[in-house]
């Protein structure tokens, strides 16, 4: 693929003045980027080279374009992880996150974000975690910018019944610090479910 060919998939899905950034990282550490129909757990892996293969990103379509951008290089620092340890580091320490923290500072130089996001990522990029959902207010500023916003636990009433995305029904019952205490309808068994956790409402009561 040609690189004017990656900046016009890379416009559609990033906030303008990114996708040079991009296109550049994909071409220099010859990446292969797939673009895929949303996943409910995550949203975007990386995937180190076989013999003879290429890097590999995945990344979902639905994310809106700041969220799309910070996922790209929540990938990139893994592969820069694995290009210098090879996977004898933890996917997610302190390795990766200071990658995470160099490949992020190309975009806060360009002023592609908006403040809220700029600000949000700058608070998690001092201690960065597995994903931008392990942070609650990059999570949140994040979704302020989604097309459709899916409803979070956090969201409904208490003794809401909510459905979660796989197919469990739970009663909403109390907060327990940043979970809360739910009731699975079909066993009675407790759980603590993420505040942040998205979910489809079945009943939504006072």
């Amino acid at each position: 693929m040609t690189r004017a060919q990656l900046l016009h998939i890379l416009q559609k899905f990033m906030p303008p003045g990114a996708e040079v950034y991009a296109a550049d990282l994909l071409i220099h550490y010859r990446i292969q980027l797939h673009i895929k129909k949303p996943r409910a757990t995550k949203y975007g892996d990386y995937r180190p080279p076989g013999r003879g293969e290429e890097h590999r990103i995945s990344l979902n379509k639905d994310l809106n374009p700041f969220a799309f951008l910070i996922t790209f290089m929540h990938e990139i620092a893994h592969l820069l992880n694995h290009e210098k340890y090879n996977g004898e580091v933890a996917p997610h320490g302190k390795e990766w996150k200071q990658h995470f923290q160099l490949v992020s500072m190309p975009v806060f130089e360009k002023e592609v974000l908006p403040p809220d996001v700029k600000h949000a990522l700058g608070r998690y990029l001092g201690n960065p975690g597995a994903s931008s959902c392990s942070d609650p207010y990059l999570f949140r500023t994040l979704r302020k910018y989604d097309a459709n916003p899916t409803l979070l636990v956090e969201e409904l009433p208490l003794n809401a019944i909510f459905r979660m995305q796989d197919g469990r029904e739970f009663v909403k019952l109390e907060k327990n610090r940043t979970r809360y205490t739910c009731k699975e309808v079909s066993s009675g068994r407790i759980y603590l479910v993420p505040g942040l956790a998205q979910c489809e409402v079945v009943i939504k009561k006072q």
